[in-house]
């Protein structure tokens, strides 16, 4: 058996990983430094629960990191990748 793996499964491990650390890691500095029921007192989501609050703070630290690895990975791309030769402006 082969232990190669795709090109598209090393760019979603190279996507995913970095993903989950880095907004995990950010999601624990953040709540260590500020209490979510303080910042969200003068919000409308005042009656959010602390976990609640943690929850929506890590996934909004996943889909900013989730963005950043996912630019990362379409910038890396080949130039006749995205413009292949064949094709013509007209």
């Amino acid at each position: 058996m082969s232990r190669e793996h795709s090109p598209a499964r090393r760019r979603w491990v190279a996507v995913l990983r970095p993903l989950l650390l880095v907004s995990g890691a950010a999601t624990v500095l953040a709540f260590v430094s500020f209490d979510p029921l303080s910042l969200l007192a003068e919000t409308k989501y005042a009656g959010l629960s602390r976990l609640a609050a943690y929850s929506v703070g890590f996934f909004g630290f996943w889909l900013i990191t989730a963005s950043s690895s996912w630019l990362t990975c379409y910038f890396q791309r080949s130039p006749g990748s995205l413009n292949p030769p064949d094709s013509t402006l007209e």
